[in-house]
């Protein structure tokens, strides 16, 4: 007696079966032979399935696509918006571009800048300037935290993976206010018109920097894992640069009111090092 197939086992068990043609069409009939129920499935060669002279070929094993918050569509909204507030601001105050970047390596820059109208005549450009450059720092922190974060890390999960962007534009913001707050209650204390002069010091060469560097800072915000690295490189020269005349404007600065090398570096500390490195300090912790 013959071993039952599935299909007998079905009948017997109350099930309709229905006939290939009723599924596939007319003429169609299902292949002979019976299953192999000892064995396993049985092993086709790529003869009998495509065709005489078929092979079958390896296909290249794809990696898994890692968590990264650039790839949310929050952060590439940052991206976008940002170009388009720096075109906007290029094309509607072209002409203070030169003034920007005028005597950039002149001892006395900033003088130069306020003698030409480099203050008040062209406050909205340099609004727009500190808009575009807090954007672009913040997106900066965060492809910095994607790079280094590991793909384990829990802050690539939930919602923290949509709100990082506005976490870190947070982040920036609180320290141009911080920096703002600082000139501000200096002024206020010590009455003096010189903290006036300092802040607008810094005010200038950030608007420099995000003139000079936008372009080359948002290509590495979108460049792939792949090139990240060469881009960054570019992007580390350039800060380098801008920040080595930064610190030439505020050294000459205190030079010129006479006022002793320590407050200098206590200015420098106090306005950047301090924030960043609690920043820097309590980071971790949360990866």
């Amino acid at each position: 007696m013959s071993r039952p197939t599935n299909i007998e086992d079905l009948e017997l068990a109350g099930f309709d079966i229905v006939k290939p043609a009723e599924i596939f069409g007319r003429s169609s009939q299902l292949c002979s032979g019976e299953p192999i129920y000892d064995g396993g499935y049985r092993a086709v060669t790529a003869d009998e399935i495509f065709g005489s002279g078929s092979s079958l070929v390896e296909a290249d094993v794809v990696s898994a696509l890692e968590p990264s918050f650039t790839y949310t569509s929050i952060y590439q909204l940052f991206v976008v918006v940002s170009f388009i507030l720096y075109l906007h601001m290029l094309l509607r105050s072209w002409g203070f571009i030169g003034v920007i970047w005028g005597n950039i390596f002149s001892v006395h820059s900033e003088r130069n800048m306020a003698s030409e109208g480099g203050e008040l005549p062209l406050s909205y450009f340099k609004v727009v300037a500190i808009i575009v450059g807090v954007m672009m720092l913040s997106l900066v922190a965060l492809r910095i935290v994607d790079i280094e974060l590991p793909a384990s890390s829990p802050l690539y999960s939930g919602l923290f993976l949509s709100v990082a962007p506005f976490a870190s534009l947070l982040f920036v913001g609180v320290l141009v206010a911080w920096l703002y707050a600082l000139h501000t209650i200096s002024g206020w204390i010590s009455q003096s018109s010189a903290v006036a002069e300092l802040s607008s010091i810094s005010t200038i060469n950030f608007v420099r920097y995000v003139v000079l560097l936008y372009p080359l800072v948002a290509t590495w915000l979108v460049a792939s894992r792949e090139s990240v690295s060469e881009w960054g490189v570019a992007v580390i020269c350039g800060t380098i640069l801008l920040l080595l005349i930064y610190l030439k404007d505020t050294f000459v600065f205190f030079i010129g009111k006479k006022i002793p090398i320590l407050y200098w570096i206590l200015y420098l500390c106090t306005a950047f090092l301090l924030p960043i490195s609690f920043v820097v300090t309590m980071l971790p912790a949360q990866m």
